[in-house]
């Protein structure tokens, strides 16, 4: 993470808060603002859903539907084709999925929202230098966000141009799709262009659902992490404390305060979990799937195309993976900070509240997939099942 502190150099990515509450607000506003973009709201408990933008955006997607499962149909027979609208239902279905998750069933959504209010209302009351370990996290999940809009406004951009330049120099109209839209003739100029221009639409649309939902997800994630940072803080007062013999009603304080604090961030984190498990699934399940396909294209029907696919699917799990490891490393160093204190200095009372804190931090609550852990490690794992395909199939070429 302090890799990604030095962006906060640049213009682009500076942000100072001085106000953890503030910072929670200014962040939490700036996503909502996003989302208007396609008309919901993931924070506002009573919004109305019959509006123009939502209502275009849900009818793009189902047309996205009938247009791939149609195209499939009639390019059975055609090997690149079919691969072409297989690999692009992969990405259908995370729109599905996102789409029932953060609005459909948003209530979660709200929930975490509203805890994490109350969370930095209560945090007001704390020590200048806790505060200043919000705010430290906030100005990082500022970065984090913009870079995430960024990276993907350029994953698209890329995905969106490169078959239309490509079609100015090869004898083939190449869309970036793998799908035609229905009743428009795509072997005609005019109607390339149609489609063209629908798919693009459509593109924006997946754009604004996927940046609306990761950023949502990174700032609930990385304020669990910073949850972890106060812990920490804390419990080095609670050091400094003992270190300077402090009365035993301050020392307790801290203490109970400390357990209240983990208490939170579990149940926090449980609630956080239990939502993202089935999006993270469905989420895995069909971008690996999509990867493999697009590597079996690229190798066998030299179908490039099929390497743009891969290296989208790549980064939305390396973004996944990447913060459920930054949650382990937190983890992990919590449990440090806490074994290092001055147990000898405690109480036997004390030392049992302590120790249950200890217990606790060695069984964290993290992101996995039914068994399988989330993070850099399944991000590898994955990517060298993918690299062992690949020279299988070189091999089988040869």
């Amino acid at each position: 993470m302090e890799y990604i502190r030095v962006l906060k150099k640049y213009r682009f990515f500076h942000y100072s808060a001085t106000n953890p509450l503030e910072a929670s607000m200014y962040l939490t506003t700036g996503i909502e603002t996003f989302n208007k973009s396609m008309g919901v709201s993931f924070f506002k408990r009573k919004h109305s859903f019959i509006n123009f933008l939502f209502i275009f955006g849900i009818s793009n997607l189902v047309l996205y539907v009938v247009s791939l499962l149609k195209s499939a149909y009639f390019a059975r027979h055609e090997m690149t084709k079919l691969m072409y609208c297989i690999a692009t239902f992969g990405f259908c279905c995370q729109a599905i999925t996102k789409i029932y998750c953060f609005i459909i069933t948003r209530h979660h959504v709200i929930d975490l929202y509203e805890n994490n209010l109350r969370y930095y209302q209560d945090m007001m009351n704390q020590s200048n230098t806790v505060k200043r370990v919000l705010c430290d996290n906030a100005s990082l999940i500022y970065i984090v966000i913009k870079g995430t809009v960024l990276v993907y406004l350029i994953l698209v951009i890329i995905a969106m141009t490169i078959p239309g330049i490509s079609s100015i120099f090869l004898a083939d109209q190449i869309l970036p799709f793998g799908f035609t839209v229905p009743f428009i003739n795509v072997d005609t100029f005019a109607g390339y262009i149609l489609n063209y221009i629908i798919q693009t639409i459509m593109a924006i649309y997946y754009w604004i659902i996927t940046v609306g939902s990761d950023i949502t997800t990174i700032y609930n994630l990385l304020t669990a992490n910073g949850q972890l940072d106060v812990l920490m803080t804390i419990t080095e007062e609670l050091d400094e404390q003992l270190e300077r013999n402090d009365c035993p009603e301050n020392i307790r304080k801290k203490i109970i305060e400390i357990v209240n604090q983990h208490q939170h961030h579990r149940s926090y984190l449980q609630q956080l979990v239990d939502f993202l498990n089935p999006y993270h699934c469905v989420t895995l399940g069909s971008t690996v799937p999509t990867m493999v396909i697009s590597v079996l294209g690229l190798i066998l029907l030299d179908w490039y195309p099929g390497a743009v696919i891969m290296f989208l699917g790549s980064v939305q799990m390396f973004y996944i993976c990447f913060l459920g490891t930054s949650l382990e490393i937190k983890t992990d160093a919590l449990t440090l900070k806490v074994g290092a204190i001055h147990w000898d200095k405690l109480s036997i009372q004390d030392m049992k509240y302590m120790n249950l804190v200890l217990a606790l931090t060695q069984k964290p609550k993290l992101l996995e997939v039914i068994t399988l852990p989330l993070d850099i490690t399944a991000f590898l794992k994955i990517h060298k099942l993918i690299y062992s395909l690949i020279m299988m199939l070189e091999n089988t070429k040869e």
